[in-house]
């Protein structure tokens, strides 16, 4: 089997889309297929073991540049599409020198439908397979507050997304979340593969000889932004206002939620921003995630690793079951989230149980289950 990855990130770095392209590689290489991986950069220690082909000269500062746009100038300035084309471009200059009717699969993290066309009119027969790390938009019609959290954005995928549609083979989607948003785009379902997400759970582990009926530790970790849902956990937290208890924040604060957190003090919040967070999760109680719209967030994957109960939405994409590792909250509910958390206060001996179990289902879902059921999938395809 010979396979390429189209990659408009960093392969094999850290906290990056690229990070979970690896274990997938590293999978291929030890089967013995033939793998050559375009990608924007990549970790340099890996020159050695993979066929690695950087595609844009100074990517990497000039595609950071383009994404800090919508976040610190105006998030009506989408600036993805300006990304995919500069990436398309030199792509297709390197993709010129493959000889693509010896190419079984194209597995692409990006949308790129110039790539596709140019990749199909020289080998009709390719698979090309869609990695679709974030639910579509669609999915947020049946939300309350869309002003706030998406002001200024079109809640409709963009037209260079619906052109790359028309060539892509197969889906895989990390969630019944994201999936649920493809098929409300017209996808087929039996296109798609729902494949979760995975976490290191040698990295993550539970706190030895934790102190449960100590201080209660409330953990957040991410971007600090209305997307997250981080309105309604503050406003769920200041009004419940505990005695020995506070909320832990690990991420970067976008500038339109600081309003919320101008006396975070005087109601025991504490913003952290970027911390090695796989040695602070595991000192919290639980971990409470209310996002609006995700594909699967690895922060809660994270934490069930450490053995926190995990309180969650539908839309963050997790593979938490209501009731047994956490639970499972409609979006932007402040009440609901109160009540989630009093549980957890008013019961400490739930937190170790449900942690035990949180544990138990994170050993489930590694980055190794995850590169060989994206192989399998891949047999799958090809019959």
């Amino acid at each position: 089997m010979n396979l390429l990855f189209l990659l408009n990130s960093d392969f094999g770095v850290q906290k990056t889309i690229g990070a979970r392209a690896l274990p997938i590689a590293k999978e291929i290489v030890e089967q013995d297929k033939k793998l050559i991986v375009f990608c924007r950069d990549f970790n340099k220690k890996l020159i050695n073991n993979y066929n690695l082909i950087k595609v844009v000269p100074f990517g990497r500062p000039i595609m950071r540049f383009l994404s800090g746009i919508p976040v610190y100038v105006s998030k009506s300035i989408s600036t993805n599409e300006i990304k995919n084309f500069i990436f398309e471009f030199f792509l297709i200059r390197k993709l010129k020198k493959v000889d693509l009717n010896k190419v079984e699969i194209v597995h692409s993290w990006d949308f790129l439908p110039g790539v596709y066309k140019f990749v199909k009119s020289k080998n009709p027969k390719i698979k090309i397979i869609q990695d679709v790390a974030m639910a579509f938009p669609n999915v947020l019609e049946n939300i309350k507050d869309k002003e706030e959290p998406w002001k200024g954005e079109k809640l409709k995928i963009p037209e260079y997304m619906k052109k790359a549609i028309r060539y892509i083979d197969v889906f895989v989607a990390p969630s019944e979340f994201v999936k649920e948003s493809l098929i409300n785009e017209g996808i087929g379902e039996k296109k798609i593969y729902v494949i979760p997400f995975g976490v290191d759970i040698e990295r993550f582990k539970p706190l030895k000889n934790k102190n449960y009926g100590g201080k209660f530790k409330v953990a957040f970790v991410g971007a600090v932004n209305h997307r997250k849902g981080i309105k309604y956990l503050v406003k769920a937290w200041k009004e419940l206002n505990l005695r020995n208890a506070e909320l832990n924040l690990y991420g970067r604060v976008y500038p339109d939620v600081r309003k919320y957190l101008k006396n975070a003090g005087v109601y025991n919040i504490k913003i952290h921003g970027f911390v090695d967070i796989s040695k602070e999760l595991s000192k919290n109680s639980i971990y409470v995630f209310p996002s609006l719209l995700e594909g699967s967030s690895k922060s809660t994957y994270e934490a069930l690793a450490c053995g926190l109960p995990v309180i969650t939405t539908f839309n963050s994409g997790s593979v938490v079951n209501d009731g047994k590792e956490g639970f499972i909250i409609p979006v932007q509910d402040a009440e609901a989230i109160k009540d989630k958390i009093l549980f957890f206060y008013n019961n400490r001996k739930e937190i170790e149980k449900f942690g035990e179990k949180a544990r138990e289902l994170a050993e489930k879902y590694t980055w190794g289950v995850y590169a060989e059921n994206i192989n399998k999938a891949y047999e799958n395809i090809l019959g």
